[in-house]
């Protein structure tokens, strides 16, 4: 006696590439955006004028897990356990929800959230950081191909959930974007 085989089971999707957006995205974005980098790391109003940062230097932004996440400016979470002191500037940049349209195909919500301490979000350009961190996140990721797994969109054709809205919490004043891609 035979096992029947499972006639197309190899067409469900595994949704494999879920846990590697956040790398993904934080990854094009060391390689193409400066300004987002310069305006996390310098606190100063001037600080989108300031040098581009090195790889090792945007690298020592980023929370890989250390003890104290306080120390950290760009995450793959949306959480914060340890207490803020400073006044400072936060992406956070993670996949927050996934639907399957049918058995093949699904999409994906990606989360960017900016958080900017009050005090430091003003810019000598006449901008303020949040912004311009948003602008720089919806012109470096839209439309864009995050290592293969399909293009981010920010498209209300493409996905309902495509917006951009108010998030944060005094002192800390921000923007949530959410993006979505197509997985198969």
């Amino acid at each position: 006696m035979t096992d029947t085989p499972n006639i197309g089971s190899s067409a469900y999707n595994d949704f494999r590439s879920f846990s590697k957006l956040s790398y993904n995205c934080i990854k094009h974005m060391i390689n193409n955006n400066e300004l987002i980098w310069k305006l996390l790391k310098y606190t100063d109003p001037d600080a989108w004028g300031k040098a581009d940062l090195s790889q090792e230097e945007k690298a020592s932004l980023i929370y890989a897990g250390q003890q104290d996440t306080s120390m950290y400016n760009v995450f793959m979470d949306g959480k914060q356990p340890d207490v803020l002191v400073k006044e400072v500037t936060l992406v956070r940049i993670m996949p927050s929800y996934a639907v399957g349209l049918n058995r093949t195909i699904g999409y994906i919500e990606v989360s960017m959230e900016v958080f900017s301490h009050y005090k430091i979000n003003h810019l000598s350009n006449y901008k303020t950081r949040i912004d311009t961190i948003t602008e720089e996140l919806l012109a470096t990721f839209n439309g864009v191909d995050v290592g293969g797994l399909g293009l981010l969109s920010f498209d209300k054709m493409a996905d309902q959930s495509s917006r951009l809205f108010q998030a944060g919490q005094i002192p800390f004043g921000g923007k949530q974007i959410i993006f979505s891609t197509y997985s198969a």
